[in-house]
C-alpha cells in the first residue's frame, strides 16, 4: 500500500547583519551559501523559498555580484519562491509602522529590481509575532508568513501540519507553521529519523483528512558556517544524502515552495496567536532568575503534554533586560518621527529618504537580542547600529548647531538633555546625575558610550557547573572537533577558565557617572563589580540650566549626593549631610570640558575616595602621561586591569574610526581601568567578548564641612 503524501517546504534565510565584518560575510558565502546554491542547481526537482535580507545583499552584490545571475537562473526556471522581509533584517514589532512598512516595501522593489518577482510571502524576522501584524501588511500585498509552532501551541492549536488564517481589523493574513522537530533533526540527526517523522505527519494528515505540510524554515548558516557543518553537509555529503532521498521518496515526499501549497490547498481554519517568537527566544528575553526556574520546570516535564504549556516570555522584554538596547532602539524612534517632521516641512526629498534609510540600517535586529544566537555582546554590531543614526542625523540635516533640547528620550518617565554644539553631541541624565546616555563625535560618526554592562545569563549555570566537575571542553580536548549541534547537552568553551570571569555589573556604564567609594576600594573591587559606594550619581537628581557661550554652550547641573550607607557619624538617608555637587558640561568645536565643583555640608567627609568614571566602547589601546615622570608616556593593556598614579592625560586609539581620542585631567588623579569582559555563548560554545572599558578617574576626597574640591576633564579627539 502506497504511503499518503506529505508536502515539504524548505525555506532557506541568508542573512549578515550592519557591521559584520568583511570576513564573516565571505566566510559564509564561501562555506554555505555558494554551496547551497550550487547544490539546488544540480536538483532542479527540489522546490524551496529563498529570503535574502538587504544588508547581506548589499554586500554581496558588491563582493560575489555572480549571486545576482545564480538566483536568477533558479526563479526563471521555477524551482525558488522569493520572500519579502525588513530590508535591514529589523524585528517589525519595534519599530513605527511607518518605518516596518518602508523597510518591506524597500525589499519588495529590490527584489523585483534584481529578479523581476514581487513576493507574496514574509520571511518574520526572528518569528517575533505579535497581533498587529496583519494589518501593518495588507498594504504591502502579502498574503502569508512564516510562525513556529510555538505561536500554534500558546494559541491552542495542537494539529501543526497545515496552514492556519488570522486577521487584524479585517485584513487576512495566511501562516505557515515552522516545525521544531525538523529544525532539530536537519542537518543534524541521521536521515533515517527524518524520513520517520514525515512518515508520521503523513499520516496525521491522513487521518484528518488534510494536506500535510511540515515546514522547514530556518537560517542557511546551519548548512555550512556553523562549527563543523561545512564537513558534514558538503565534503561528507548529508545534503546531496538528504537531496537524493527526497527525490527516492517523491511518490509521497513533495517538495513545494510556500506559495505552491497554498495556491492548492486551504488552510485549516481561523486563529488567533498571542504575542510569540520561537520557544528558545521566548525563554531568552526572559528574566534570567525567571528563566533559570522555568528551565528547569521544562526540564522535568520535557517528554510530557504539558510542556508544550510553557512558553516563556515576551521579545519586547529584551528592552527592559538590557537598557543599553532600550536606549539604541528608542534613539531610532525619535529620529524617525523628527524625519517625519523634516519631511512635512520640505518634503520627502534625497536628504530626508537618505536619512531614513541610515535610521532603517541601525534597526537590524542582531544587536538587539542575546540567547545563544543575537549581537548584544558584539560591540561592533552595537557601534554600527549607532553610527547609523548619527549619519541620519548627518545626512538629513538634523544636526543643527548650537541645539538644546530636554525630552524623555528612552521612555523611562524621566527626561534627557540633549545639548549639541559643534561636532559635539551628549545626552545628559538630570535623574542619575548628569551621566551620559550618549556622547558623540560627528566627524567620526562614533558614539563613544556604547560600553555594555556585564549581566548574568541563564547559561552561565551550566559552564559553573561543568567546569567544577571539570567537564568543560576546550580547544585542547580530544573531543574539540567531534561533530556537535547546538542544542548538546556538552559544554563548550574556546578558552580554559572562563568560569572565572563570570562577573557582573551593579550599575549601568555610563560616562560620567559620579561614585564616593571608602577609601579601602581596590582595583579588584572595580575589576569584579563588588565595590559598595558611600553615594552615586544613580541617587543624585540634579537641576539644570543651559547658556550660550561666546564661541561654545554650556549645561550646568546641581543636586545634592545623598550619602548611602552608615558612614560618617550619619545613619543612612539623613538629609542634612552629603556633598553638594556641580558639574558643567561646557562644549566647543574643538573639545568638550566637564568641570566639577564638590562641597561637604552638614559635616566632614572622611577616607573616601571620588571617582569618575568614563566608560568607553571603542578602544583598542591607551597610552597615558604622568608629570610624576617627566612627561614620560606609558603604553597600556586594555585587556588587563591597572591603576595609573598621577595621571595627567590619556590618549585612546579608537580603531572602527581611525583616530584618536584625548583626555586631560587636571589636577592629576589615580587612573584606574577595568576591561568589561562578558561572558557569552555562541553556536561554537562559551566565549569572552569585550565590552568596552571603564576607566574611573579617583582623588583622595578629604573635606571638612563646608569645603570644596575642584577638578577638570577636558576631552578632545587628536590626529
Amino acid at each position: 500500500m502506497p504511503k499518503s503524501p506529505v508536502y515539504f517546504s524548505l525555506v532557506l534565510h541568508f542573512h549578515q547583519p550592519v557591521g559584520n565584518f568583511d570576513h564573516v560575510f565571505a566566510n559564509a558565502y564561501d562555506l554555505a551559501y555558494k554551496p547551497l546554491l550550487d547544490h539546488l542547481w544540480d536538483y532542479p526537482d527540489i522546490r524551496v523559498g529563498l529570503h535574502f535580507s538587504g544588508c547581506l545583499l548589499d554586500w554581496l552584490l558588491e563582493h560575489r555580484p555572480a549571486v545576482h545571475e545564480q538566483v536568477g537562473r533558479l526563479v526563471k526556471r521555477g524551482q525558488v519562491e522569493i520572500l519579502a522581509g525588513g530590508y535591514y533584517e529589523p524585528v517589525l514589532p519595534m519599530l513605527r509602522p511607518e518605518d516596518a512598512q518602508g523597510q518591506v516595501r524597500m525589499h519588495i522593489r529590490a527584489m523585483e529590481d534584481l529578479w523581476s518577482v514581487t513576493p507574496t510571502g514574509l520571511w518574520l524576522t526572528e518569528r517575533v509575532w505579535e497581533p498587529h501584524l496583519p494589518s501593518w501588511l495588507a498594504p504591502l500585498g502579502l498574503r502569508y508568513s512564516l510562525v513556529d509552532d510555538n505561536h500554534l501551541h500558546r494559541a491552542g492549536v495542537r494539529c501543526l501540519v497545515g496552514t492556519w488564517l488570522t486577521e487584524d481589523c479585517g485584513h487576512p493574513l495566511r501562516l505557515l507553521v515552522n516545525l521544531k522537530p525538523l529544525r532539530r533533526l536537519i542537518p543534524w540527526q541521521p536521515l533515517d529519523a527524518v524520513w520517520t517523522m514525515l512518515g508520521d505527519l503523513a499520516e496525521l494528515g491522513r487521518n484528518q483528512g488534510i494536506a500535510p505540510l511540515a515546514c522547514l524554515g530556518d537560517d542557511a548558516e546551519r548548512f555550512g558556517l556553523w562549527p563543523r557543518t561545512h564537513e558534514h553537509c558538503w565534503e561528507q555529503g548529508y545534503m546531496r544524502r538528504f537531496f537524493d532521498g527526497l527525490l527516492e521518496r517523491r511518490d509521497w515526499i513533495k517538495t513545494v515552495t510556500p506559495a505552491e501549497y497554498m495556491e492548492r490547498h486551504a488552510d485549516q481554519g481561523r486563529v488567533y496567536l498571542p504575542t510569540a517568537s520561537y520557544l528558545e527566544m521566548m525563554d531568552w528575553a526572559m528574566p534570567t532568575q525567571e528563566a533559570a526556574t522555568l528551565g528547569t520546570y521544562r526540564r522535568a516535564c520535557e517528554t510530557q503534554d504539558i510542556s508544550r504549556f510553557l512558553s516563556g516570555g515576551f521579545w519586547r522584554n529584551f528592552l527592559v533586560k538590557y537598557p543599553e538596547v532600550n536606549w539604541l532602539q528608542k534613539r531610532g524612534l525619535d529620529l524617525s518621527r523628527a524625519l517625519d517632521g523634516l519631511a512635512a516641512e520640505r518634503g520627502e526629498d534625497a536628504a530626508v529618504e537618505s536619512g531614513r534609510k541610515r535610521v532603517w540600517a541601525s534597526q537590524c535586529n542582531c544587536a538587539y537580542w542575546h540567547g545563544v544566537f543575537g549581537g548584544v555582546y558584539l560591540t561592533h554590531l552595537r557601534q554600527a547600529n549607532a553610527s547609523n543614526l548619527l549619519a541620519a542625523q548627518e545626512e538629513s540635516g538634523l544636526w543643527p548647531s548650537p541645539h538644546w533640547s530636554v525630552r524623555d528620550v528612552d521612555v523611562d518617565g524621566r527626561e534627557e538633555v540633549h545639548a549639541r554644539f559643534g561636532p559635539w553631541q551628549l545626552f545628559l541624565s538630570p535623574a542619575n546625575g548628569a551621566a551620559a546616555k550618549e556622547l558623540d563625535y560627528l566627524p567620526k560618526r562614533l558614539n563613544l558610550a556604547t560600553a555594555f554592562a556585564r549581566h548574568p545569563e541563564p547559561y552561565h549555570q551550566a559552564l559553573r557547573e561543568a567546569a567544577e566537575k571539570g567537564e568543560v571542553i576546550t580547544p585542547d580536548h580530544p573531543q574539540w572537533k567531534e561533530f556537535f549541534h547546538i542544542h548538546s547537552a556538552e559544554v563548550r568553551a574556546k578558552e580554559p577558565g572562563l568560569e572565572r570571569l563570570l562577573d557582573y555589573d551593579r550599575f549601568d556604564h555610563m560616562p560620567f557617572a559620579d561614585y564616593l567609594l571608602p577609601d579601602e576600594t581596590s582595583l579588584d573591587d572595580l575589576t569584579h563589580g563588588r565595590f559598595q559606594p558611600l553615594a552615586s550619581s544613580w541617587q543624585t537628581a540634579m537641576t539644570w540650566e543651559i547658556q550660550g557661550l561666546k564661541e561654545g554652550m554650556e549645561a550646568a547641573f546641581t543636586g545634592r549626593m545623598a550619602f548611602t550607607e552608615n558612614s560618617f557619624d550619619k545613619p543612612v538617608g539623613d538629609p542634612s549631610r552629603g556633598l553638594d555637587v556641580e558639574k558643567s558640561f561646557r562644549l566647543f568645536t574643538d573639545r568638550v570640558e566637564v568641570d566639577y565643583r564638590i562641597t561637604a555640608c552638614g559635616g566632614d567627609v572622611r577616607n573616601a575616595i571620588w571617582a569618575t568614571e568614563l566608560a568607553l566602547g571603542l578602544t583598542s589601546r591607551c597610552t597615558g602621561r604622568s608629570h610624576g615622570n617627566g612627561g614620560g608616556e606609558e603604553e597600556k593593556d586594555l585587556e588587563q586591569s591597572w591603576s595609573f598614579v598621577a595621571l595627567a592625560d590619556v590618549t585612546f586609539a579608537c580603531p572602527y574610526s581611525q583616530g584618536r581620542f584625548l583626555v586631560e585631567v587636571s589636577p592629576e588623579a589615580t587612573l584606574r581601568h577595568v576591561p568589561l569582559w562578558a561572558v557569552t555563548k555562541s553556536e561554537s560554545g562559551f566565549e569572552r567578548t569585550p565590552q568596552g572599558s571603564a576607566f574611573y578617574f579617583c582623588r583622595p576626597l578629604r573635606l571638612t564641612s563646608g569645603g570644596e574640591e575642584r577638578f577638570r576633564l577636558t576631552l578632545r579627539f587628536v590626529e
